[in-house]
């Protein structure tokens, strides 16, 4: 029995370290992804301010009606500032209506409102981040976007509408997929302030996110957290997750990074299989080789004392 009990002993003690290890390394690697898509996103959007910022100079109190009347020469500037950007779709300038009056994509623009646009109406000039909306289906080229507004102010007034730019949606979460890389079971997501989540890592699924469904991380991104982590418990046929968030920058939003810890079991558990396999099964071997002695003997010694009599 000894040669089974201190082997299980000794495996039971191994799995536990090795998955204690293999945790650690997890949510480390989680942290680094987690950071890395933080980063990336917080140059996106300072990018993002500072073109938005050269238009609202360039366009300074000009109305409607003199953005109109120089829109072939706006719309070259515009151009010009977003050239070379690839994660920018389109830089748009909307009246107080919210029709389009100036593109860098178009000249001259197509009649198109985003009146009834869900970013029209909160980008105020008097809050000093920009309002980004939820993945919108653009009606002039179809293409998914995610639409960073901020408003025109002129004394005391946003009639002058608002300026706005398109980043693609596909260009976000090619990234990300490419930072989660090959590691199976991470996710990197991004989340408005509000809770919805505009992207995730390895999919155009509009719906995926989640963790907007937990309370403690809506709470945390309503109070404006920089950063935490928790262990999000599984729900129904869903698996525990480890989650990382960051805030991003100043902007109202935040990357969230989650690694699925079926993963982590699963591997576990198939080395842990494994080395069972190579410590128990030889000392089960033994130990039923040498009962099967101690029996052999038994009956033998039955058999020496039976002839001795």
């Amino acid at each position: 029995m000894v040669s089974i009990f201190v082997p299980l002993v000794c495996l039971i003690l191994y799995g536990y370290l090795d998955y204690s290890r293999r945790l650690a390394d997890a949510n480390s690697r989680l942290i680094a992804i987690t950071r890395a898509a933080e980063q990336h996103a917080l140059r996106l959007f300072d990018l993002n301010s500072e073109v938005t910022a050269r238009t609202l100079d360039l366009l300074g109190n000009k109305s409607r009606e003199e953005i109109r009347q120089r829109e072939p020469q706006l719309h070259r500037r515009l151009e010009a500032f977003v050239a070379g950007y690839s994660q920018i779709a389109s830089l748009s300038v909307f009246g107080e209506a919210g029709d389009l009056i100036v593109s860098s994509r178009y000249s001259p623009p197509p009649a198109v409102s985003i009146a009834d646009r869900g970013d029209f109406q909160p980008a105020s000039p008097w809050v000093s981040r920009p309002f980004v909306s939820l993945p919108l289906y653009r009606r002039i080229d179809g293409e998914t976007v995610l639409v960073s507004s901020v408003g025109r102010a002129n004394d005391g007034s946003w009639s002058h509408g608002v300026v706005s730019i398109a980043l693609r949606r596909k260009y976000l979460i090619d990234f990300y997929t490419r930072v989660v890389g090959n590691w199976p079971g991470y996710a990197v997501s991004l989340y408005r302030r509000e809770g919805p989540a505009i992207l995730a890592s390895g999919s155009s699924d509009m719906l995926l996110g989640g963790l907007e469904r937990d309370r403690g991380f809506a709470q945390a991104i309503r109070e404006n957290v920089l950063y935490g982590s928790f262990r999000q418990p599984g729900r129904e046929h869903e698996t525990d997750q480890l989650v990382e968030f960051r805030r991003v920058g100043n902007y109202p939003i935040y990357v969230a990074g989650t690694f699925n810890l079926d993963e982590l079991f699963e591997a576990w558990w198939r080395g842990l299989v494994v080395l069972a396999a190579i410590t128990l099964i030889p000392g089960a071997m033994l130990s039923l080789w040498i009962a099967l002695r101690l029996v052999r003997l038994s009956t033998d010694e039955v058999k020496w004392g039976g002839q001795k009599r």
